[in-house]
């Protein structure tokens, strides 16, 4: 047994010595019988409590983060080393290929993974992986199509390797919902190394986590907002920084520790935010205000078994609203409200509308490599996610790939799930992954910070397995003040001794 398991073992039979609730029956004999039958219901407890998880016993921080590093011990390494490598500020040059650590992580586990999930051996091949699947396969035919085959060996792999090989990573390391707890586990402690460095680098204008690291990457200096320097810790840019550690929001609240109070769930959301805020970046805030009205949704009308279904007919009904009695069309207005400057919500809708008319011109096969049409004094970035998809490959490839997304999340959502902690995952999920994809609209995620946002989206397909199974009870309360073990110990039997 582990360490946290005897320790939960040891508290429990103490509980329950302590209790003496045995002193009631009459006889010796009686007596005895009685207390080795608490004992042991107790002890029995105590041993299915060990794969739970376990929150801070009040005055035992040491015994906590003992605790914490042997659950976090069992999380599949691929994943792990994934995630480490994805903060690696470094790069390794082979001739004119620039391999960063992430994208060598993923070149060696590409077809180990890809031959594990043929066999079955990541659970059966789902309507979501064909469409991923698809979606990598067309960009392969859109870049084909639009260049010299030659000229794009290498853009294809990468794609290949960044798209589908991370979403398989996540699909093929995380495997159940005990998997996903030690993952989001890791998330949060990932993020709390990371809040003192963001701090530091905001305040003091210097990159604090780039200097620790010998001929790391070159810093990104791209001004101050708010009278701080935007912050990327060990990542290439600070967008990336915000991005990686937005996802850790709805983590945070409900995947972290399902049976913690409710103000250590406020305490972890409070350093979520705050390190994700020094990053500056309106995609990443964007994503983190999603996520705070998910979570405040739930908290508020968590009772009402129809509430997401009222959100999305509010959010329909918004729409409407704005579009008849707005002189703007409600992308315009929430893309006004969603960046820091006038002049930086203007570019994003004209990247809007010249990236359109790019992708009505070239339906099929997209412009693959070759620059966008669009006035000179606009530069080539494309702030939005989605749609760079749709201009570089092609409808197909885009809308193969938003229907993965809304499958994943359909599935995800109705899966019945019988364990309580398995559901409070799932709905940290959810929520991370709302605000991702929401934000995604008014910035690109590019490189590593792409490939994440992808592996990201692999990591909850493990609850999509069980749908259309039979239906479970309803959803546990994922936000109530629970300070004590879901896992209650059984009550003493009151039968009289025969």
């Amino acid at each position: 047994m582990s360490d946290a398991g005897a320790y939960r073992l040891t508290r429990e039979r103490n509980r329950h010595v302590r209790a003496r609730p045995w002193k009631n029956v009459k006889g010796q004999a009686g007596r005895g019988q009685a207390k080795q039958e608490v004992i042991d219901a107790g002890a029995d407890q105590a041993a299915a409590a060990e794969t739970r998880p376990i929150s801070a016993p009040p005055g035992k921080a040491a015994q906590f983060i003992k605790q914490t590093a042997v659950r976090v011990a069992g999380l599949p390494w691929l994943a792990i080393i994934f995630m480490i490598s994805i903060m690696a500020p470094i790069t390794v040059r082979a001739g004119p290929v620039l391999l960063l650590p992430y994208r060598m992580v993923l070149l060696a586990l590409f077809f180990p993974l890809l031959i594990r999930w043929l066999m079955g051996k990541a659970g059966p091949i789902l309507l979501m992986d064909k469409l991923m699947m698809f979606s990598a396969g067309w960009a392969v035919l859109a870049l084909a199509m639009n260049h010299p085959l030659g000229q794009v060996i290498e853009p294809i792999g990468i794609h290949t390797v960044e798209f589908f090989g991370a979403y398989m990573l996540g699909r093929v390391s995380i495997q159940s919902g005990a998997d996903f707890r030690k993952f989001a586990r890791v998330m949060f402690l990932i993020a709390l190394v990371l809040f003192p460095l963001a701090a530091l680098e905001s305040v003091t204008g210097r990159p604090i986590a780039l200097d620790l690291v010998p001929n790391s990457i070159s810093h990104v200096n791209i001004g101050a907002r708010w009278g701080l320097r935007r912050a990327q810790t060990f990542f290439s840019h600070p967008i990336h920084h915000g991005t990686f550690v937005s996802t850790v929001v709805g983590l945070a609240w409900f995947s972290f520790n399902y049976s913690s109070g409710f103000m250590g769930r406020v305490i972890r959301l409070g350093v979520v935010c705050v390190c994700t805020a020094f990053s500056m970046s309106s995609g990443a805030l964007m994503a983190m205000v999603f996520q705070l009205i998910f979570i405040g949704w739930e908290l508020v009308l968590r009772p009402h078994p129809k509430r997401w279904t009222i959100f999305a007919w509010l959010c329909v009904a918004g729409y409407v609203v704005v579009d008849l009695f707005s002189s703007r069309t409600p992308f315009h207005v929430v893309v006004n409200y969603a960046t820091f400057s006038s002049g930086s919500a203007y570019n994003r809708i004209l990247i809007w509308n010249y990236g359109t008319d790019n992708v009505w011109a070239n339906p099929l096969f997209g412009l693959g490599l070759n620059d966008w049409i669009r006035p000179s004094y606009m530069s080539s970035s494309v702030d939005n996610f989605w749609l760079l998809i749709a201009m570089k490959y092609g409808l197909p490839a885009s809308l193969a790939f938003m229907a993965a997304i809304l499958l994943i999340v359909r599935r995800v959502s109705l899966a019945p799930l019988t364990d309580l902690v398995d559901r409070a995952g799932r709905a940290g999920y959810l929520v991370s992954l709302g605000g991702v994809v929401l934000a995604g609209a008014t910035v690109h995620y590019w490189h590593g910070i792409g490939a994440f946002v992808l592996f990201f989206m692999g990591t909850g397909v493990w609850a999509a397995q069980s749908f259309g199974a039979p239906p479970a009870p309803p959803d546990p309360d994922l936000t109530t003040d629970a300070t004590t073990d879901p896992v209650k110990p059984a009550p003493p039997s009151r039968r009289r001794p025969a």
